[in-house]
């Protein structure tokens, strides 16, 4: 039985299987199948008045659910507001606001679903991705790898949402057999009994108006006869289904129904009477198609069980086992799955928790996610000590400005008694690590070198390179000049390196008469890159076209 009220998150104008309540404003209906768990609301006064007012609100269906639905005089006032779509066509479908004007367009694919004759899946793609509800559907395992229009060349479709039939999403109904498995074990049963003579009948007692002619197409074939049905009304728009049927109840296989008011009284007693024409009693065995009954039994059984003298049981489903519908939603892999409907003993909660182990993994959704740069972290790593010192608690370290110049040399003040603030001591550490910055990562204020109390740092310009990569690499990319080691011109620097700074690694020739640009300049000039304004290099400046 459907619990879904009807509106999807994703494409709230729409409204399906549900037409009362909320869903009167709904721009457009989409009915998945004719049975009556999924018609609330149709025939009702206040939504007959809706259509005839409005000029775009359409019901959307399969061409097999249209001929059920006029079929029965009560949702005749449909006929001009239905649209049947074919199957596996995709139809672009406008929801159009009637009185604001506002209008979404998207596209609707009706996929087979495998419940009963004209029921279907859709299929819904637009702006907000990519939802799929499936109404009541029974898909065996690996039948979702075949749907064509589940795919997208030879990968599945990023499915966002699902809106899952979980009748039997319950470790009890964990395996159900198959329609075919069920057939053989009736068409077994059926044999033996109609075979003793022409007085032994079968009567198929099927609790829905439609949905069991998988089983009247396969007997009536393979026994080459026909079953007995009350009306031929619901199967004339289906002529695979009507040369199987007929309303003459001298056939040995029945399919009749007891009036709706009369069904708990007369319970297994031919609907259609007892007796032959000649008034010869009438050898009758009675077989129930049914799957909840099976689920409650704690031991295993066979697909046909005897119930009474003359009764049988036999295991038969509309709906996915749970273990297909774990097949079905690993395979598509969803952001989000929806139950439509709550196992009986389960609660909302329990479906929803069970439901969620299906859902794609936050790791696996950030893949389909496209993040662009933004401002960069600012990254916090424990500065490394130099010498001998075991309790080098702070060290200070000023903004690192990138000349134009590929040999890179900053000298950075250092007083004995003074400390950065943390934001400081932030913005020198990722200056140190990174090696490119936001504009708001600089101080606007200029530096003043004190040589007396000051030591240098000479950095390659390949810092940044290796740092990224690891902290430790820019350890031998680094020369700290002791205090008592006055730094003279470049050229006696430049004596000064280690072995591995002069190598040829390091060894960049300057560019000619480039000189260290004031930090004035770098600030400004690095607040234009980071707002993407180009830039135009001059020969000693650079200016923003």
């Amino acid at each position: 039985m459907s619990s879904f009220l009807g509106r999807m998150k994703e494409y709230p104008s729409v409204s399906l299987d549900r037409f009362d309540r909320e869903n009167l404003h709904a721009r457009a209906y989409f009915l998945s199948h004719c049975h009556k768990d999924h018609m609330k609301g149709l025939k009702g006064p206040l939504l007959k008045r809706k259509l005839q007012f409005s000029r775009t609100v359409r019901l959307y269906c399969s061409f097999v659910t249209k001929e059920l639905l006029l079929n029965n005089p009560k949702y005749s006032f449909w006929e001009e507001y239905i649209v049947p779509l074919e199957l596996e066509s995709p139809t672009q479908i406008s929801l159009v606001d009637e009185a604001s004007g506002e209008k979404e367009d998207v596209v609707v694919t009706l996929l087979p679903a495998g419940h009963c004759p004209g029921s279907v899946m859709f299929l819904f793609e637009g702006c907000r991705g990519n939802v799929l509800y499936t109404g009541d559907f029974r898909f065996a395992v690996g039948d979702a790898s075949r749907i064509e229009h589940l795919h997208s060349g030879s990968r599945v479709k990023d499915i966002q949402s699902v809106y899952l039939d979980s009748t039997f999403y319950d470790p009890r109904f964990y395996q159900i057999p198959t329609r075919e498995v069920c057939l053989n074990g009736i068409s077994e049963l059926v044999g033996n009994w109609i075979s003793q003579s022409s007085h032994h009948v079968v009567w198929l007692n099927c609790k829905a108006a439609y949905g069991y002619e998988y089983l009247f197409t396969n007997l009536g074939e393979e026994f080459n006869t026909q079953i007995h049905v009350n009306s031929l009304a619901v199967f004339k728009k289906m002529p695979e289904i009507l040369s199987y049927v007929t309303t003459d109840r001298r056939t040995q296989i029945h399919a009749c129904r007891h009036p709706k008011d009369e069904e708990f009284f007369l319970g297994n007693r031919l609907p259609c009477g007892c007796t032959s024409a000649d008034g010869t009693p009438l050898r009758i065995i009675s077989i129930k198609p049914s799957t909840m009954w099976f689920g409650e039994r704690t031991k295993k059984t066979n697909v046909i069980i005897k119930t009474g003298a003359s009764s049988y049981r036999a295991c038969f489903s509309f709906h996915s086992s749970y273990s297909e519908v774990k097949d079905f939603l690993s395979y598509l892999q969803p952001v989000n799955v929806y139950p439509s409907v709550i196992p009986i003993g389960r609660t909302m909660t329990e479906v929803t928790q069970m439901l969620k182990l299906m859902c794609r993994k936050p790791s696996d959704q950030e893949a389909f996610i496209y993040k662009p740069l933004g401002v960069l972290k600012r990254s916090r790593a424990e500065r490394p000590t130099y010498g001998n010192t075991k309790h080098n608690t702070t060290t200070s370290l000023c903004p690192v400005f990138i000349a134009f110049n590929p040999e890179l040399r900053v000298s950075c003040k250092k007083n004995k008694h003074q400390m950065l603030t943390d934001s400081q001591n932030s913005q020198s550490q990722s200056s140190r690590i990174s090696g490119s910055q936001t504009p708001e990562l600089f101080s606007d204020k200029e530096e003043t070198p004190d040589i007396a109390d000051d030591f240098s740092l000479t950095l390659s310009a390949s810092l940044s390179n290796h740092s990224s990569q690891n902290m430790d690499s820019s350890l031998p990319d680094t020369l700290i000049l002791r205090p008592e080691q006055q730094p003279g011109d470049a050229t006696t620097k430049t004596n000064e390196l280690s072995e591995s700074q002069v190598s040829s690694d390091f060894d960049v020739p300057s560019t000619p008469e480039s000189k260290v640009p004031h930090p004035d300049e770098l600030s400004q000039l690095y607040r234009k890159l980071a707002s993407g304004e180009e830039v135009e290099m001059r020969k000693g400046s650079a200016v923003s076209r």
